[in-house]
């Protein structure tokens, strides 16, 4: 069992079958166990702040905060969005430098040296650091729901929880996905400086060594004028096997996406959060890894997606004309296709994954489905595989 979860369950912060849900959600949609907690509503960001403080035994903080300008200076925003930290104060002896674990070494030693200051680490949430990376060093980073305010709680929310603000409250569904492509570029520096920062916990340091790789950490997506080289399509047997063989989620993801290819032009696998469906991956002609990340659908407002996640089913056919899929479309860098296919992957009976697949702009799709359904179910057995062994604890 991993050790925030412990302490957590520790705490009485969540429940057994929470922590088991939150694991389950972990594996399906990536980040950290904590990120996804807060998301399905068992965690509040400040609590989980408070026990990774406690995990790690440094400073924590959360909420929205601003970084002092003099201490973002102390380095650029390539540094901070290639290591993942970023300076926040500055003082006359000290830095002090939000992190999201304290192992961060080379990190934390380059910034000492660089303002000539003992550095102070403050670890904070993932999703938090994800957001001020964006803000404040221009990374990309892929956004989850809690990044718009959509929270999805689980069934097991206590009854007397406030009910979380969803997206399709707010905006129509055009204005939602233009929104959500352009989140990953610096917003206007009005956040309310709202942060509570504990500093008197004692600073863990240690000899310098080799940093370790920090596991599921996305990589910095490539430029788009240089495009990595697309993967070889697969056979429907070697997807059998490969999707027996996955260790984690993006293993599932390159093997669809690799047997999909085989068949159609452009192939997405798009995420589903309730009425949030993001961009996961992609590949084909004209799909870059950017664009199908800013991908945003909200399902508010109608949709063939909406279909296909409330039917569970498979759809094929022309897709319906809206301002969200317009914007869905310009992302993928072409027009619609006259046809397209769309299928669910279920996880537990839950759709939390679509394929999409077409053949391109203005052109008509094979209705080829047969061996995609047995992908499908693959998939579903492939995950069901992983979420026993992290549960288990088999899986770190």
């Amino acid at each position: 069992m991993p050790r925030l979860g412990s302490l957590l369950l520790e705490e009485k912060l969540i429940t057994q079958g929470q922590l088991e849900e939150g694991l389950e959600t972990q594996v399906v949609y990536g980040g950290r166990l904590g990120t996804n907690l807060v998301e399905l509503g068992f965690v509040k960001e400040p609590d989980l702040a408070r026990v990774l403080g406690r995990l790690h035994n440094c400073a924590f903080a959360a909420g929205e905060m601003v970084p002092d300008p003099a201490a973002l200076a102390v380095a650029d925003a390539d540094f901070y969005d290639d290591k993942d930290v970023l300076p926040m104060r500055v003082d006359a002896t000290k830095l002090t430098v939000a992190i999201t674990h304290p192992k961060q070494i080379e990190a934390i030693d380059a910034l000492g040296f660089k303002s000539g200051k003992r550095v102070v680490q403050v670890v904070i949430p993932e999703f938090r650091m994800a957001q001020l990376l964006r803000k404040y060093a221009k990374a990309f980073r892929p956004m989850r729901p809690i990044d718009m305010n959509t929270l999805r709680p689980s069934k097991a929310m206590n009854a007397g929880d406030p009910k979380p603000t969803e997206v399709g409250d707010l905006i129509n569904e055009g204005d939602f996905a233009a929104l959500y492509a352009q989140a990953a570029a610096p917003v206007d520096e009005d956040v309310i400086e709202g942060a509570v920062i504990e500093d008197d916990v004692p600073v863990v340091t240690g000899a310098v060594v080799e940093p370790p790789v920090v596991a599921g950490r996305p990589a910095p997506p490539p430029p788009l004028s240089v495009p990595p080289p697309e993967p070889k399509p697969i056979t429907f047997v070697e997807a059998q096997k490969l999707l027996s063989q996955s260790q984690n989620r993006d293993d599932i993801a390159q093997t669809v996406l690799r047997f999909a290819r085989g068949k159609f032009r452009r192939a997405l696998l798009l995420s589903v959060r309730g009425d949030l469906v993001t961009g996961w991956q992609g590949l084909g002609k004209g799909v870059k890894r950017e664009g199908v990340q800013r991908i945003g659908l909200s399902l508010k407002e109608d949709n063939s997606v909406k279909m296909v996640r409330d039917l569970r089913s498979h759809f094929i056919g022309p897709m319906k004309k809206s301002p969200g899929m317009e914007v869905f479309y310009k992302l993928l860098g072409g027009a619609a296709p006259a046809t397209a296919v769309m299928m669910p992957l279920l996880v537990r009976g839950k759709p939390v994954h679509i394929l999409y697949v077409d053949n391109g702009p203005g052109q008509m799709t094979p209705p080829d489905i047969g061996e995609l359904l047995i992908v499908s179910q693959a998939v579903s057995r492939s995950y069901d595989t992983l979420i026993k062994a992290r549960q288990t604890g088999a899986v770190s």
